[in-house]
């Protein structure tokens, strides 16, 4: 119970940092890649699991930067929520893999820079042969 508890106000400090949230969308899983924000401008779609991009999300981690999700259809999504704290902890072994991600998408105020989804639960999409 404590740790339910714990984990909900950090989830709620995560967002309240980003901003209000003004709405949120129907529960919906998103298949796609993590990607560090910048370097995905920098670097483009087409290199988003290349060894040159994922080095870059890595050092821009090391210097706060922030993940998303690079859908395949959506466009991007910056994750908000529990898996952005502690600098994205949980989310940054997903560097440049290909996941599902389950949550919401939401809508955080005074935000026109990029779209937002809320993450729950995450798991590296398996080979599809």
């Amino acid at each position: 119970m404590l740790a339910t508890l714990a984990a909900f106000l950090m989830s709620l400090a995560a967002v309240s940092a980003q901003g209000p949230i003004t709405n949120r969308m129907p529960p919906a899983t998103m298949r796609g890649t993590i990607v560090e924000v910048t370097c995905f401008r920098q670097h483009g779609a087409a290199t988003v699991n290349t060894p040159e991009q994922i080095a870059c999300a890595k050092q821009r981690m090391a210097e706060g930067g922030r993940l998303g999700i690079l859908t395949e259809g959506d466009g991007l999504f910056q994750i908000t929520g529990r898996f952005s704290a502690n600098k994205y902890a949980r989310l940054a072994p997903f560097i440049g893999q290909r996941v599902d991600v389950s949550g919401a998408e939401v809508v955080i105020s005074n935000n026109y820079d990029y779209k937002s989804f809320e993450a729950e639960k995450i798991s590296k999409v398996k080979s599809e042969k």
